[in-house]
């Protein structure tokens, strides 16, 4: 699988999503999915998830992965509960995995990308060295 420098999905988690997904072998494109949806700047997943994490009472948990790489996937529940069922659908049908496989592939990379999307935020608000 080609590795993208335009996403916020680093190689090590996007190869986990795709073992996890068997994109390797069945392209099913899962980690290309959450890359489009949450993995680039500007993308609409962000403000999406912010938004219910923040009414779900889950702010602690996104700053966690915000503050440190996971070494455990997120919980089902958190995904069901971050991710809208729309959109859940809409991975699902983009890739041809049922609903587990989404979930179980999304609570794999997720903590990754928050990490990350954190990580290239407070790159670009860093003054340059002189």
């Amino acid at each position: 699988m080609t590795k993208r420098m335009n996403d916020n999905l680093p190689g090590s988690l996007n190869d986990a999503v795709d073992f996890m997904t068997r994109a390797h072998s069945d392209n099913s494109g899962l980690a290309s999915a959450v890359s489009e949806y949450m993995g680039k700047e500007g993308a609409v997943g962000i403000p999406e998830v912010r938004r219910r994490a923040h009414e779900a009472g889950l702010d602690d948990l996104l700053q966690g992965w915000r503050d440190a790489i996971s070494k455990a996937p997120a919980r089902e529940a958190d995904i069901k509960t971050l991710f809208p069922p729309v959109v859940l659908k809409k991975f699902a049908e983009e890739t041809g995995l049922s609903s587990d496989a989404v979930i179980t592939g999304l609570a794999s990379v997720v903590p990754g990308i928050v990490y990350r999307n954190a990580k290239q935020a407070q790159q670009k608000q860093k003054p340059p060295v002189m």
